[in-house]
């Protein structure tokens, strides 16, 4: 079943938008991070993107959209903290914030409350994305590149809300406001 036959199926709700698939002007795809089943992601204080999936923990540089780094060996557990909130990357002399299967919830409001992020379940397992423009009251349910609408979904801001990320099972969303370098 296709989400659009899903929310053609409900009744006066918010999912009846003539528009499901678009984007805030303001917010556009920028890059899409095809690793699987991962279980958690941090952004760094310089929005590169630390990954954990069950093969190993990656540092994906945000401005080049590479892998910089690849761990196939490590354990990822010893570095990160007992309550699952926070991983220290001793390269980089950070801790980090953590969000995912493991982890907390990503930041899913920006410092001026402008933008709104949240994942919406709108059929058993299916599940949207949501952007919220906090100042228009104006609401985005935008399509995904390479990730299931199924399984779980995280997403979250940016340390310097630049960037938010919408991470699934089958891979990686990354978005980036118009208006920065």
């Amino acid at each position: 079943m296709k989400i659009i036959d899903i929310l053609k199926t409900k009744f006066n709700n918010e999912f009846l938008q003539e528009e499901i698939i678009a984007l805030s002007e303001e917010w556009s795809l920028y890059s899409v991070i095809k690793i699987n089943a991962s279980i958690f992601v941090g952004w760094l204080e310089n929005d590169d993107l630390l990954i954990v999936n069950v093969d190993g923990i990656f540092l994906y540089d945000i401005r080049n959209k590479d892998i910089i780094m690849e761990d196939y060996e490590s354990d990822f557990k010893k570095n990160l903290s007992t309550d699952n909130l926070h991983y220290s990357l001793k390269d980089r002399n950070e801790i980090i914030d953590v969000f995912g299967l493991r982890g907390g919830g990503g930041n899913l409001l920006t410092i001026d409350n402008q933008w709104n992020l949240e994942i919406i379940n709108i059929y058993n397992a299916y599940k949207i994305p949501k952007l919220t423009n906090y100042r228009t009251r104006q609401s985005w349910f935008f399509k995904l590149q390479d990730i299931s609408y199924e399984g779980y979904m995280y997403c979250g801001f940016s340390k310097t809300q630049k960037y938010f990320l919408v991470m699934g099972d089958k891979g990686i969303n990354v978005y980036k406001k118009s208006n920065t370098e």
